[in-house]
Protein backbone atom coordinates (compact mmCIF):
# COMPACT_ATOMS: atom_id res chain seq x y z
CA UNK A 1 0.00 0.00 0.00
CA UNK A 2 2.86 2.37 0.86
CA UNK A 3 4.54 1.60 -2.49
CA UNK A 4 1.33 2.39 -4.38
CA UNK A 5 1.01 5.70 -2.51
CA UNK A 6 4.66 6.56 -3.22
CA UNK A 7 4.23 5.73 -6.90
CA UNK A 8 1.19 8.01 -7.10
CA UNK A 9 3.08 10.85 -5.43
CA UNK A 10 6.05 10.41 -7.78
CA UNK A 11 3.70 10.22 -10.79
CA UNK A 12 2.01 13.45 -9.64
CA UNK A 13 5.42 15.15 -9.31
CA UNK A 14 6.53 13.92 -12.73
CA UNK A 15 3.34 15.22 -14.34
CA UNK A 16 3.96 18.64 -12.82
CA UNK A 17 7.44 18.60 -14.43
CA UNK A 18 5.78 17.75 -17.75
CA UNK A 19 3.32 20.65 -17.49
CA UNK A 20 6.13 23.06 -16.60
CA UNK A 21 8.12 21.90 -19.66
CA UNK A 22 5.01 22.26 -21.84
CA UNK A 23 4.61 25.84 -20.59
CA UNK A 24 8.30 26.54 -21.29
CA UNK A 25 7.77 25.21 -24.82
CA UNK A 26 5.01 27.76 -25.36
CA UNK A 27 7.24 30.53 -23.97
CA UNK A 28 10.06 29.52 -26.37
CA UNK A 29 7.68 29.58 -29.33
CA UNK A 30 6.46 33.05 -28.39
CA UNK A 31 10.03 34.28 -27.83
CA UNK A 32 11.05 33.09 -31.31
CA UNK A 33 8.00 34.74 -32.86
CA UNK A 34 8.32 38.08 -31.10
CA UNK A 35 12.06 38.40 -31.81
CA UNK A 36 11.86 37.73 -35.55
CA UNK A 37 11.00 40.33 -38.15
CA UNK A 38 11.01 38.15 -41.26
CA UNK A 39 7.62 36.80 -42.30
CA UNK A 40 7.51 37.01 -46.10
CA UNK A 41 9.14 33.90 -47.58
CA UNK A 42 9.05 33.14 -51.30
CA UNK A 43 7.37 29.77 -50.63
CA UNK A 44 4.59 31.25 -48.48
CA UNK A 45 4.28 34.83 -49.77
CA UNK A 46 1.23 34.03 -51.88
CA UNK A 47 -0.75 32.98 -48.77
CA UNK A 48 0.01 36.29 -47.04
CA UNK A 49 -0.83 38.35 -50.14
CA UNK A 50 -4.24 36.64 -50.41
CA UNK A 51 -5.13 38.08 -46.97
CA UNK A 52 -5.09 41.55 -48.50
CA UNK A 53 -7.08 40.39 -51.52
CA UNK A 54 -9.78 38.98 -49.22
CA UNK A 55 -9.89 42.26 -47.26
CA UNK A 56 -10.33 44.26 -50.50
CA UNK A 57 -13.40 42.19 -51.40
CA UNK A 58 -11.88 39.80 -53.96
CA UNK A 59 -13.56 36.43 -54.25
CA UNK A 60 -10.69 34.11 -53.36
CA UNK A 61 -11.54 30.44 -53.85
CA UNK A 62 -10.20 27.93 -51.35
CA UNK A 63 -8.06 26.20 -53.98
CA UNK A 64 -6.26 27.59 -56.99
CA UNK A 65 -3.72 25.39 -58.72
CA UNK A 66 -1.58 23.74 -56.05
CA UNK A 67 -2.45 26.27 -53.34
CA UNK A 68 -5.04 25.86 -50.57
CA UNK A 69 -6.09 29.20 -49.08
CA UNK A 70 -7.93 28.17 -45.91
CA UNK A 71 -4.89 29.40 -44.00
CA UNK A 72 -5.25 32.81 -45.69
CA UNK A 73 -8.83 33.07 -44.44
CA UNK A 74 -7.50 32.29 -40.95
CA UNK A 75 -4.95 35.07 -41.39
CA UNK A 76 -7.70 37.45 -42.57
CA UNK A 77 -9.82 36.59 -39.53
CA UNK A 78 -6.87 37.27 -37.21
CA UNK A 79 -5.81 40.51 -38.87
CA UNK A 80 -9.11 42.15 -39.80
CA UNK A 81 -11.71 40.60 -37.49
CA UNK A 82 -9.67 40.16 -34.30
CA UNK A 83 -7.50 43.17 -35.08
CA UNK A 84 -3.93 41.83 -35.41
CA UNK A 85 -2.01 39.14 -37.36
CA UNK A 86 -0.37 38.28 -34.03
CA UNK A 87 -3.46 36.24 -33.20
CA UNK A 88 -2.71 33.80 -36.02
CA UNK A 89 0.84 33.24 -34.81
CA UNK A 90 -0.37 32.97 -31.22
CA UNK A 91 -2.77 30.24 -32.41
CA UNK A 92 0.15 28.55 -34.21
CA UNK A 93 2.20 28.62 -30.99
CA UNK A 94 -0.68 27.11 -29.01
CA UNK A 95 -1.27 24.49 -31.75
CA UNK A 96 2.33 23.29 -31.55
CA UNK A 97 2.20 23.18 -27.75
CA UNK A 98 -1.09 21.25 -27.79
CA UNK A 99 0.46 18.73 -30.19
CA UNK A 100 3.21 18.01 -27.66
CA UNK A 101 0.62 17.64 -24.91
CA UNK A 102 -1.49 15.21 -26.97
CA UNK A 103 1.48 13.02 -27.87
CA UNK A 104 2.51 13.04 -24.22
CA UNK A 105 -0.92 11.61 -23.35
CA UNK A 106 -0.55 8.98 -26.08
CA UNK A 107 2.78 7.85 -24.62
CA UNK A 108 1.42 7.92 -21.09
CA UNK A 109 -1.94 6.21 -21.68
CA UNK A 110 -1.39 4.04 -24.77
CA UNK A 111 2.32 3.20 -24.56
CA UNK A 112 1.80 3.15 -20.76
CA UNK A 113 5.03 4.95 -19.96
CA UNK A 114 5.05 8.23 -18.10
CA UNK A 115 8.83 8.35 -18.46
CA UNK A 116 8.54 8.12 -22.26
CA UNK A 117 6.03 10.98 -22.16
CA UNK A 118 8.37 13.11 -20.07
CA UNK A 119 11.30 12.39 -22.40
CA UNK A 120 9.21 13.25 -25.44
CA UNK A 121 8.19 16.63 -24.01
CA UNK A 122 11.83 17.44 -23.21
CA UNK A 123 13.20 16.39 -26.62
CA UNK A 124 10.41 18.15 -28.53
CA UNK A 125 11.18 21.28 -26.49
CA UNK A 126 14.72 21.38 -27.94
CA UNK A 127 13.67 20.35 -31.46
CA UNK A 128 14.26 23.79 -32.95
CA UNK A 129 12.47 23.38 -36.29
CA UNK A 130 9.22 22.46 -34.57
CA UNK A 131 9.42 25.51 -32.31
CA UNK A 132 10.39 27.86 -35.11
CA UNK A 133 7.59 26.97 -37.53
CA UNK A 134 5.04 28.52 -35.18
CA UNK A 135 6.42 31.86 -36.44
CA UNK A 136 5.80 30.95 -40.09
CA UNK A 137 2.59 31.65 -42.02
CA UNK A 138 2.23 28.11 -43.28
CA UNK A 139 0.52 24.81 -42.43
CA UNK A 140 3.05 22.33 -40.88
CA UNK A 141 2.25 23.09 -37.22
CA UNK A 142 -1.51 22.99 -37.85
CA UNK A 143 -1.09 19.68 -39.70
CA UNK A 144 0.95 18.22 -36.84
CA UNK A 145 -1.84 19.15 -34.42
CA UNK A 146 -4.43 17.48 -36.68
CA UNK A 147 -2.21 14.41 -37.12
CA UNK A 148 -1.64 14.06 -33.36
CA UNK A 149 -5.43 14.25 -32.79
CA UNK A 150 -5.89 11.69 -35.58
CA UNK A 151 -3.46 9.33 -33.81
CA UNK A 152 -5.13 9.62 -30.41
CA UNK A 153 -8.52 8.98 -32.06
CA UNK A 154 -7.04 5.88 -33.74
CA UNK A 155 -6.00 4.72 -30.27
CA UNK A 156 -9.54 5.23 -29.00
CA UNK A 157 -11.05 3.43 -32.00
CA UNK A 158 -8.85 0.33 -31.74
CA UNK A 159 -8.80 0.13 -27.93
CA UNK A 160 -12.58 0.19 -27.46
CA UNK A 161 -15.33 -2.32 -28.20
CA UNK A 162 -18.34 -0.47 -26.79
CA UNK A 163 -20.51 0.95 -29.60
CA UNK A 164 -20.67 4.56 -28.34
CA UNK A 165 -16.88 5.15 -27.92
CA UNK A 166 -16.25 3.43 -31.27
CA UNK A 167 -18.89 5.56 -33.02
CA UNK A 168 -17.55 8.77 -31.47
CA UNK A 169 -14.00 7.79 -32.47
CA UNK A 170 -15.07 7.18 -36.08
CA UNK A 171 -16.88 10.53 -36.24
CA UNK A 172 -13.79 12.25 -34.83
CA UNK A 173 -11.51 10.49 -37.32
CA UNK A 174 -13.75 11.53 -40.22
CA UNK A 175 -13.82 15.15 -39.00
CA UNK A 176 -10.02 15.38 -38.64
CA UNK A 177 -9.39 13.46 -41.87
CA UNK A 178 -11.58 15.88 -43.86
CA UNK A 179 -10.22 18.95 -42.08
CA UNK A 180 -6.69 18.10 -43.26
CA UNK A 181 -7.82 18.63 -46.87
CA UNK A 182 -8.26 22.36 -46.17
CA UNK A 183 -4.53 22.69 -45.40
CA UNK A 184 -2.55 19.85 -47.02
CA UNK A 185 -3.87 16.50 -48.30
CA UNK A 186 -1.20 14.50 -46.46
CA UNK A 187 -3.59 11.66 -45.55
CA UNK A 188 -5.05 11.37 -49.06
CA UNK A 189 -3.81 7.82 -49.75
CA UNK A 190 -3.80 6.49 -46.19
CA UNK A 191 -7.15 4.60 -46.53
CA UNK A 192 -5.66 2.68 -49.49
CA UNK A 193 -2.56 1.79 -47.45
CA UNK A 194 -4.83 0.67 -44.60
CA UNK A 195 -6.89 -1.58 -46.88
CA UNK A 196 -3.82 -3.28 -48.36
CA UNK A 197 -2.19 -3.65 -44.92
CA UNK A 198 -5.30 -5.13 -43.31
CA UNK A 199 -5.53 -7.86 -45.96
CA UNK A 200 -2.29 -9.35 -44.64
CA UNK A 201 -4.26 -10.23 -41.49
CA UNK A 202 -6.98 -12.20 -43.28
CA UNK A 203 -5.91 -15.38 -41.46
CA UNK A 204 -3.83 -14.03 -38.59
CA UNK A 205 -6.31 -11.56 -37.06
CA UNK A 206 -9.75 -11.24 -38.65
CA UNK A 207 -10.96 -8.79 -35.99
CA UNK A 208 -8.18 -6.35 -36.84
CA UNK A 209 -8.76 -6.84 -40.56
CA UNK A 210 -12.50 -6.18 -40.22
CA UNK A 211 -12.09 -3.06 -38.06
CA UNK A 212 -9.41 -1.67 -40.35
CA UNK A 213 -11.47 -2.29 -43.48
CA UNK A 214 -14.46 -0.58 -41.83
CA UNK A 215 -12.32 2.44 -40.94
CA UNK A 216 -10.72 2.60 -44.40
CA UNK A 217 -14.14 2.33 -46.08
CA UNK A 218 -15.61 5.06 -43.88
CA UNK A 219 -12.69 7.44 -44.52
CA UNK A 220 -12.67 6.71 -48.25
CA UNK A 221 -16.44 7.18 -48.55
CA UNK A 222 -16.35 10.43 -46.55
CA UNK A 223 -13.64 11.73 -48.87
CA UNK A 224 -15.72 10.96 -51.98
CA UNK A 225 -18.81 12.66 -50.48
CA UNK A 226 -16.69 15.62 -49.40
CA UNK A 227 -15.29 16.06 -52.91
CA UNK A 228 -18.76 15.78 -54.49
CA UNK A 229 -20.11 18.51 -52.22
CA UNK A 230 -17.47 20.92 -53.62
CA UNK A 231 -16.82 22.46 -50.21
CA UNK A 232 -13.28 23.34 -51.28
CA UNK A 233 -14.12 25.76 -54.09
CA UNK A 234 -11.80 26.15 -57.06
CA UNK A 235 -11.82 27.72 -60.54
CA UNK A 236 -13.67 25.89 -63.30
CA UNK A 237 -11.43 23.20 -64.81
CA UNK A 238 -8.74 23.98 -62.24
CA UNK A 239 -5.46 22.43 -63.40
CA UNK A 240 -2.98 21.37 -60.74
CA UNK A 241 0.62 21.59 -61.90
CA UNK A 242 2.66 18.37 -61.77
CA UNK A 243 5.86 20.23 -60.83
CA UNK A 244 5.95 18.64 -57.36
CA UNK A 245 6.03 15.09 -58.75
CA UNK A 246 8.16 16.09 -61.73
CA UNK A 247 11.07 17.47 -59.70
CA UNK A 248 10.85 14.54 -57.30
CA UNK A 249 11.20 11.90 -60.00
CA UNK A 250 13.61 13.40 -62.55
CA UNK A 251 17.17 14.71 -62.27
CA UNK A 252 16.32 18.31 -63.20
CA UNK A 253 15.97 19.62 -59.63
CA UNK A 254 19.17 21.22 -58.31
CA UNK A 255 21.50 18.67 -56.75
CA UNK A 256 18.77 16.03 -56.87
CA UNK A 257 15.05 16.10 -56.12
CA UNK A 258 14.92 19.82 -55.27
CA UNK A 259 11.84 21.85 -56.23
CA UNK A 260 13.62 24.12 -58.70
CA UNK A 261 16.24 23.93 -61.44
CA UNK A 262 18.77 25.87 -59.28
CA UNK A 263 21.46 25.54 -61.96
CA UNK A 264 21.10 27.17 -65.40
CA UNK A 265 22.30 24.02 -67.17
CA UNK A 266 19.33 22.08 -65.73
CA UNK A 267 16.88 24.71 -66.96
CA UNK A 268 18.51 24.78 -70.42
CA UNK A 269 18.29 20.98 -70.65
CA UNK A 270 14.62 21.15 -69.62
CA UNK A 271 13.79 23.81 -72.20
CA UNK A 272 15.48 21.80 -74.97
CA UNK A 273 13.54 18.66 -74.02
CA UNK A 274 10.25 20.60 -73.85
CA UNK A 275 10.90 22.20 -77.25
CA UNK A 276 11.62 18.79 -78.82
CA UNK A 277 8.48 17.32 -77.22
CA UNK A 278 6.31 20.20 -78.49
CA UNK A 279 7.73 19.88 -82.02
CA UNK A 280 7.08 16.13 -82.00
CA UNK A 281 3.47 16.64 -80.85
CA UNK A 282 2.72 19.68 -83.04
CA UNK A 283 2.30 22.12 -80.14
CA UNK A 284 3.34 25.75 -80.55
CA UNK A 285 2.38 27.24 -77.20
CA UNK A 286 1.99 24.56 -74.48
CA UNK A 287 -0.72 25.02 -71.84
CA UNK A 288 -0.44 23.81 -68.24
CA UNK A 289 -2.23 20.57 -69.22
CA UNK A 290 0.28 19.94 -72.02
CA UNK A 291 3.25 20.80 -69.80
CA UNK A 292 1.88 18.28 -67.30
CA UNK A 293 1.81 15.68 -70.07
CA UNK A 294 5.39 16.48 -71.02
CA UNK A 295 6.54 16.26 -67.41
CA UNK A 296 4.70 12.95 -66.97
CA UNK A 297 6.53 11.58 -70.03
CA UNK A 298 9.86 12.79 -68.62
CA UNK A 299 9.16 11.04 -65.30
CA UNK A 300 8.23 7.78 -67.03
CA UNK A 301 11.29 8.01 -69.28
CA UNK A 302 13.61 8.62 -66.33
CA UNK A 303 12.17 5.72 -64.30
CA UNK A 304 12.03 3.17 -67.13
CA UNK A 305 15.27 4.03 -68.95
CA UNK A 306 17.45 4.75 -65.92
CA UNK A 307 15.86 2.88 -62.95
CA UNK A 308 19.11 2.82 -60.95
CA UNK A 309 19.48 6.59 -61.32
CA UNK A 310 15.87 6.98 -60.15
CA UNK A 311 16.53 4.79 -57.09
CA UNK A 312 19.68 6.80 -56.36
CA UNK A 313 17.60 9.99 -56.55
CA UNK A 314 15.13 8.62 -53.98
CA UNK A 315 18.05 7.70 -51.72
CA UNK A 316 19.43 11.23 -52.11
CA UNK A 317 16.05 12.67 -51.09
CA UNK A 318 15.88 10.36 -48.06
CA UNK A 319 19.32 11.33 -46.76
CA UNK A 320 18.65 15.01 -47.42
CA UNK A 321 15.30 14.83 -45.63
CA UNK A 322 17.15 13.39 -42.64
CA UNK A 323 20.32 15.33 -43.30
CA UNK A 324 22.35 18.03 -41.59
CA UNK A 325 22.05 20.94 -44.00
CA UNK A 326 20.11 23.58 -41.99
CA UNK A 327 16.40 23.78 -42.82
CA UNK A 328 16.06 27.06 -44.70
CA UNK A 329 13.01 28.62 -43.06
CA UNK A 330 14.03 27.77 -39.49
CA UNK A 331 17.50 29.12 -40.18
CA UNK A 332 16.20 32.44 -41.51
CA UNK A 333 13.77 32.90 -38.61
CA UNK A 334 16.45 32.37 -35.95
CA UNK A 335 19.26 34.09 -37.86
CA UNK A 336 17.28 37.30 -38.30
CA UNK A 337 15.69 37.16 -34.85
CA UNK A 338 16.59 35.40 -31.63
CA UNK A 339 20.21 34.58 -32.60
CA UNK A 340 20.91 38.04 -34.07
CA UNK A 341 22.85 37.19 -37.24
CA UNK A 342 25.20 34.59 -35.75
CA UNK A 343 25.74 32.28 -38.74
CA UNK A 344 27.47 29.35 -37.08
CA UNK A 345 25.43 29.40 -33.87
CA UNK A 346 22.21 29.42 -35.91
CA UNK A 347 23.42 26.48 -38.01
CA UNK A 348 24.29 24.49 -34.87
CA UNK A 349 21.00 25.29 -33.13
CA UNK A 350 18.99 24.17 -36.18
CA UNK A 351 21.05 21.10 -37.11
CA UNK A 352 22.22 19.54 -33.82
CA UNK A 353 18.74 18.55 -32.48
CA UNK A 354 17.92 16.77 -35.76
CA UNK A 355 21.27 14.96 -35.89
CA UNK A 356 21.12 13.92 -32.21
CA UNK A 357 17.57 12.57 -32.47
CA UNK A 358 18.40 10.51 -35.57
CA UNK A 359 21.66 9.15 -34.13
CA UNK A 360 20.00 8.30 -30.81
CA UNK A 361 17.08 6.64 -32.62
CA UNK A 362 19.51 4.38 -34.49
CA UNK A 363 21.70 3.77 -31.44
CA UNK A 364 18.91 2.85 -28.99
CA UNK A 365 16.62 1.16 -31.55
CA UNK A 366 15.09 -1.87 -29.86
CA UNK A 367 13.23 -4.35 -32.01
CA UNK A 368 12.25 -6.25 -28.86
CA UNK A 369 10.29 -3.26 -27.54
CA UNK A 370 8.38 -3.02 -30.82
CA UNK A 371 7.62 -6.74 -30.77
CA UNK A 372 6.21 -6.42 -27.26
CA UNK A 373 3.91 -3.61 -28.39
CA UNK A 374 2.71 -5.78 -31.28
CA UNK A 375 2.35 -8.94 -29.21
CA UNK A 376 -1.27 -10.20 -29.42
CA UNK A 377 -3.71 -9.74 -26.54
CA UNK A 378 -1.42 -7.88 -24.19
CA UNK A 379 0.79 -4.84 -23.82
CA UNK A 380 4.16 -5.66 -22.35
CA UNK A 381 5.33 -2.74 -20.28
CA UNK A 382 7.94 -1.71 -17.77
CA UNK A 383 7.44 -2.87 -14.22
CA UNK A 384 5.55 -0.16 -12.32
CA UNK A 385 7.94 2.61 -11.32
CA UNK A 386 7.49 6.26 -10.43
CA UNK A 387 7.65 6.95 -14.18
CA UNK A 388 5.08 4.47 -15.43
CA UNK A 389 1.37 3.97 -15.16
CA UNK A 390 0.24 2.37 -11.91
CA UNK A 391 -1.96 -0.20 -13.59
CA UNK A 392 -2.98 -1.25 -17.05
CA UNK A 393 -6.38 -2.36 -18.20
CA UNK A 394 -5.68 -5.07 -20.76
CA UNK A 395 -8.38 -5.08 -23.42
CA UNK A 396 -6.78 -7.77 -25.55
CA UNK A 397 -6.86 -5.42 -28.56
CA UNK A 398 -4.21 -2.82 -27.76
CA UNK A 399 -1.72 -4.20 -30.29
CA UNK A 400 -4.14 -3.25 -33.08
CA UNK A 401 -3.47 0.44 -32.52
CA UNK A 402 0.28 -0.11 -32.76
CA UNK A 403 -0.12 -1.96 -36.06
CA UNK A 404 -1.81 1.13 -37.50
CA UNK A 405 0.54 3.58 -35.76
CA UNK A 406 3.58 1.96 -37.36
CA UNK A 407 1.72 1.75 -40.69
CA UNK A 408 1.06 5.50 -40.45
CA UNK A 409 4.76 6.04 -39.70
CA UNK A 410 5.69 4.05 -42.82
CA UNK A 411 3.07 5.95 -44.84
CA UNK A 412 4.52 9.33 -43.84
CA UNK A 413 8.04 8.16 -44.69
CA UNK A 414 6.86 7.10 -48.14
CA UNK A 415 4.78 10.26 -48.63
CA UNK A 416 7.49 12.70 -47.57
CA UNK A 417 10.26 11.11 -49.64
CA UNK A 418 8.76 9.32 -52.64
CA UNK A 419 5.55 11.18 -53.46
CA UNK A 420 7.28 14.30 -54.72
CA UNK A 421 10.26 16.60 -54.48
CA UNK A 422 12.56 16.97 -51.50
CA UNK A 423 11.67 19.66 -48.94
CA UNK A 424 13.22 19.72 -45.47
CA UNK A 425 10.04 20.85 -43.74
CA UNK A 426 8.34 17.54 -44.60
CA UNK A 427 10.33 15.78 -41.88
CA UNK A 428 8.50 17.79 -39.19
CA UNK A 429 5.48 15.46 -38.74
CA UNK A 430 7.70 12.37 -38.98
CA UNK A 431 10.02 13.66 -36.28
CA UNK A 432 7.34 15.00 -33.93
CA UNK A 433 4.63 12.33 -34.20
CA UNK A 434 6.75 9.23 -34.79
CA UNK A 435 10.55 9.34 -34.43
CA UNK A 436 10.79 11.35 -31.18
CA UNK A 437 7.93 9.46 -29.43
CA UNK A 438 9.38 6.06 -30.42
CA UNK A 439 12.87 7.20 -29.39
CA UNK A 440 11.46 8.27 -26.03
CA UNK A 441 9.84 4.85 -25.61
CA UNK A 442 13.12 3.10 -26.52
CA UNK A 443 14.92 5.09 -23.82
CA UNK A 444 12.17 4.35 -21.28
CA UNK A 445 12.35 0.61 -22.06
CA UNK A 446 16.14 0.48 -22.43
CA UNK A 447 17.35 -3.11 -22.58
CA UNK A 448 21.03 -3.44 -21.71
CA UNK A 449 21.20 -7.01 -23.01
CA UNK A 450 19.76 -6.07 -26.39
CA UNK A 451 21.88 -2.93 -26.62
CA UNK A 452 25.18 -4.80 -26.08
CA UNK A 453 24.28 -7.67 -28.42
CA UNK A 454 27.14 -8.07 -30.91
CA UNK A 455 24.83 -8.39 -33.90
CA UNK A 456 22.72 -5.41 -32.85
CA UNK A 457 25.76 -3.21 -32.13
CA UNK A 458 27.43 -4.14 -35.42
CA UNK A 459 24.36 -3.21 -37.46
CA UNK A 460 23.83 0.05 -35.55
CA UNK A 461 27.48 1.10 -35.88
CA UNK A 462 27.31 0.38 -39.61
CA UNK A 463 24.15 2.46 -40.08
CA UNK A 464 25.52 5.32 -37.95
CA UNK A 465 28.77 5.35 -39.94
CA UNK A 466 26.77 5.48 -43.19
CA UNK A 467 24.79 8.49 -41.93
CA UNK A 468 27.91 10.26 -40.67
CA UNK A 469 29.78 9.79 -43.97
CA UNK A 470 26.80 11.06 -45.99
CA UNK A 471 26.33 13.99 -43.61
CA UNK A 472 30.00 14.99 -43.96
CA UNK A 473 29.64 14.87 -47.76
CA UNK A 474 26.51 17.04 -47.49
CA UNK A 475 28.35 19.63 -45.37
CA UNK A 476 31.35 19.62 -47.70
CA UNK A 477 29.15 20.06 -50.77
CA UNK A 478 27.22 22.90 -49.11
CA UNK A 479 30.30 24.80 -47.95
CA UNK A 480 32.20 24.33 -51.23
CA UNK A 481 29.29 25.55 -53.39
CA UNK A 482 30.09 29.27 -53.18
CA UNK A 483 27.42 30.36 -55.66
CA UNK A 484 24.61 28.71 -53.69
CA UNK A 485 25.90 30.11 -50.41
CA UNK A 486 25.98 33.61 -51.88
CA UNK A 487 22.44 33.21 -53.22
CA UNK A 488 21.27 32.02 -49.82
CA UNK A 489 22.86 35.01 -48.04
CA UNK A 490 21.18 37.34 -50.53
CA UNK A 491 17.81 35.73 -49.85
CA UNK A 492 17.95 36.64 -46.14
CA UNK A 493 16.20 40.01 -46.15
CA UNK A 494 14.76 41.38 -42.95
CA UNK A 495 11.26 42.77 -43.47
CA UNK A 496 9.22 44.68 -40.92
Amino acid sequence: MDNILKNKIHSFETEWIVYILILLTLVLRLAIYYTTSIFSFSDYGSYISVIERISSGDKVLLQNGNCLFAISYMGYFAKYILGSPDYFYLFNCIAGTLSSLIIYYILKNTFHSLLAGLLFVFISMIYTEFLTFSAVFYTPVIMILLLSIFVILLSSYYNNIKPLPVALSIMGLIAIFLTTFFFKPELLFFPIFLIVFSLFFVRKDKIFMFRSLVLAFVLFTSQILFNNLHIITQPYKNVVSSQFVFFGHTNYGGDGGEGDFVYSENESRYNRSLEEWCTKNGITKPSTIEINRFQRDEVLKFITKTPLAWLKLQGTKFFRTFGVVPETTSFKILYTGLLKGNLWLTSIVVVVPVALVILMFICIFNLGSIRKLLKPSTIQHIKATPHTADSIQDTGRSEHFFYVYFLLFFYYLIASIFFGQYQERYRLPIMVVFIIPILSYFVATFDKKNFFSKVSLSIKIGVIMLFLVIWMLQVNRTISNVARLDNFRESIKVTK
